[in-house]
C-alpha cells in the first residue's frame, strides 16, 4: 500500500501565530508541507448581495470535476508525462529558485525547497484535469502528458504559494527567528568564535535572558549549517552534565 493524506485546513491566522516556534513541528518538516494562502481580509467592504459565479463557470468547473471522478481507475498508477518545452521550463524554474534559498528565501527555505516538488504535482493535476474521459466512448486512454501550457499555469500556481508562504512564515514567528539568528551570527564573527558554549553568547547577546530563549535560536544555526555540536561532550556518572561545546563553520567568515 502506498498511503497519502490530503489535508485543507481553513484557520485563523491566530491558530498560525507562533507556530514556528514549536520546534517539534518545524523540526520534522511539518510547516514545509503545506501550500499556504494568505487571502486579504475584505472585513468593512462586504456587501449584503454579491453577484453569482457565472453559470458558464459553474458548468465547465461541474464537468471537469464529474469528468474526474467517474473515471475507472486501475490498479496500476498512470504514468504522467513532460512535453519537451514543460520540461524545460520547470527546469529554467528550479534553476532560478535553488540559488535564492540560501539568501532571499533562507527564511523558508525548508518550505521553498520543495516547491519545484509540488510545482510537478501542481501540473500533474492541471494536466488531468484537462483531459476529458468518458471510458464507455475509450477503447484506450489518452496518454497524459503536461502541456506547456499546463506547467505556465502550474508555475504561476506556485509562484503565489511563494508569496502567501512568506506571509504564513512571517505570521508564524519565522522572522523574529531569522533576526535572532543573524544577531547571535554577528555576535560570533564578530569575536572570531570558533567554538562556543550556550553560556558565551549569552554572556555576549544580553538580549537573551534565559537558555530556554536562546536554546532553538541555536538548533535553527545548526539545522542551516553554520554551527554544528561537537559531537564530543559526553557524560555518565552523578552531578550536573557538562555544557555542550559547538563548533562554527569556518565558511560563515569568507563573506
Amino acid at each position: 500500500m502506498d498511503p497519502a493524506l490530503t489535508m485543507f485546513l481553513m484557520v485563523q491566522p491566530s491558530v498560525l501565530s507562533g507556530l514556528m516556534q514549536n520546534k517539534t513541528f518545524r523540526g520534522r518538516g511539518l510547516t514545509a508541507r503545506f501550500l499556504y494562502s494568505m487571502p486579504t481580509s475584505f472585513v468593512g467592504k462586504r456587501r449584503y448581495r454579491t453577484k453569482p459565479i457565472p453559470d458558464e463557470v459553474y458548468r465547465r468547473y461541474e464537468v471537469r470535476i464529474r469528468n474526474m471522478l467517474q473515471e475507472e481507475y486501475s490498479e496500476k498508477p498512470e504514468r504522467i508525462t513532460l512535453s519537451g518545452e514543460a520540461d524545460r521550463m520547470i527546469e529554467a524554474f528550479a534553476e532560478e529558485l535553488e540559488p535564492r534559498l540560501k539568501d532571499e528565501y533562507a527564511d523558508i527555505a525548508d518550505w521553498a525547497g520543495k516547491l519545484v516538488g509540488n510545482t510537478h504535482r501542481i501540473a500533474g493535476l492541471l494536466c488531468r484535469a484537462s483531459v476529458d474521459r468518458y471510458e464507455e466512448f475509450l477503447d484506450e486512454r489518452e496518454p497524459l502528458v503536461i502541456s506547456a501550457e499546463n506547467m505556465g499555469n502550474a508555475i504561476r500556481l506556485a509562484r503565489y504559494f511563494l508569496e502567501h508562504a512568506k506571509a504564513a512564515y512571517s505570521l508564524m514567528g519565522a522572522d523574529d527567528t531569522a533576526k535572532q539568528c543573524q544577531y547571535v551570527l554577528a555576535a560570533i564573527k564578530d569575536n572570531g568564535l570558533t567554538e562556543f558554549k550556550r553560556r558565551d553568547i549569552m554572556r555576549l547577546c544580553r538580549s537573551f535572558k534565559k537558555a530556554e530563549e536562546l536554546q532553538p535560536v541555536l538548533d535553527h544555526l545548526i539545522d542551516y549549517g553554520y554551527i554544528a555540536p561537537d559531537g564530543k561532550t559526553t557524560w555518565s556518572g552523578k552531578g550536573r552534565p557538562p555544557a555542550q561545546m559547538y563548533l562554527v563553520n569556518p565558511k560563515i567568515y569568507e563573506n
